[in-house]
């Protein structure tokens, strides 16, 4: 989930068609992918939280807008939780910014762009 998330943010084309692939092969569908890459869930309350989290903090360089932390805290989350999102943000960051650079070929089925 925060993978799919970060992933979108940061453009990583790479990232987006590994981690939809081995979130279908753990029994997500396409249309659950596609929101988690949008930073939602309507499918799962938890997942709505944790997505929103990811995308918030990566869109935000690391300042997540309070209201949604309290909204990720109120779903049952943990402070020990949000420490390892952040850090789950951080080296997904990380494995973006090293996709893009290099422009490593995908070698996993390519994703659509959301909204195409």
């Amino acid at each position: 989930m925060v993978n799919l998330a970060v992933s979108e943010v940061n453009g990583c084309d790479y990232c987006l068609a590994a981690h939809t692939a081995i979130a279908q092969m753990n029994g997500f569908t396409q249309e659950q992918t596609l929101e988690l890459r949008a930073g939602k869930a309507s499918f799962q309350t938890s997942y709505n939280a944790l997505a929103g989290l990811a995308k918030n903090i990566t869109e935000n360089r690391g300042r997540a807008d309070k209201a949604v932390v309290d909204s990720f805290l109120a779903a049952g989350y943990t402070q020990e939780n949000l420490v390892d999102t952040i850090v789950l943000v951080g080296d997904k960051t990380i494995s973006n910014y090293l996709h893009n650079t290099t422009q490593v070929p995908v070698d996993f089925p390519a994703v659509e762009p959301l909204g195409a």
